[in-house]
């Protein structure tokens, strides 16, 4: 988006999902990471987290090739969701605004030699559900119904959302900028970028 970051490093213990909807879970987790980021007056605290969920269960980061490999077991052939909640912090003013992108996405049917060839890369740590959309390798995914980038873990478009109410600068070729980085195709932009009643949640 052409805008200067920096990266800080949070640590804090996820809590697991109690008796809460799936988007106010997301929703939580990224303020909890925002919440434990040290900030200070003058900027803007991007916190983001993403999960995936499958049949009103939360299937998370895999700790080890055998919890990825179940977890890839039980994603093969079916569909799922990805969310991811964005929150944005002005530091000064107090002032948050969030949102939540949800995208549907279609797994293929792979053999299991090209499931233990993916294992045993180990590029599953670190990410919900235990793929990365974008494995040229494994390519996981058959199809998708919403934003790829939600997948990869930031949903540019809603992120631009937010930006644009908090009166920020804006890039004018973002959907081509980012079907450059990710290398495919999109028709959802509009449906975000377009939409003038869409709104983020302020509070």
């Amino acid at each position: 988006m052409g805008m200067p970051f920096e990266t800080r490093p949070g640590h804090f213990a996820e809590p697991k999902m109690a008796d809460q909807e799936v988007v106010d879970y997301v929703s939580a987790l990224a303020a909890a990471k925002a919440a434990h980021v040290e900030a200070f007056p003058g900027e803007l605290l991007l916190a983001a987290d993403t999960i995936v969920e499958m049949d009103a269960r939360i299937l998370g980061k895999p700790a080890d090739d055998e919890e990825a490999r179940q977890t890839l077991c039980a994603l093969r052939g079916k569909p799922h969701h990805v969310y991811t909640a964005l929150n944005l912090h002005d530091v000064s003013s107090g002032e948050t605004l969030r949102t939540v992108c949800k995208t549907t996405v279609f797994m293929r049917e792979w053999h299991s030699e090209e499931q233990s060839a993916y294992l045993y890369k180990g590029t599953y740590r670190d990410k919900a559900g235990g793929y990365a959309i974008q494995d040229d390798d494994f390519h996981p995914v058959e199809r998708i119904e919403g934003c790829y980038a939600n997948v990869m873990g930031l949903p540019l478009c809603h992120l631009y959302r937010l930006f644009e109410q908090k009166g920020l600068p804006l890039p004018e070729d973002l959907p081509e900028a980012c079907q450059n980085h990710i290398r495919t195709s999109c028709d959802y932009y509009p449906t975000i970028l377009q939409n003038a009643e869409w709104q983020g949640i302020s509070g």
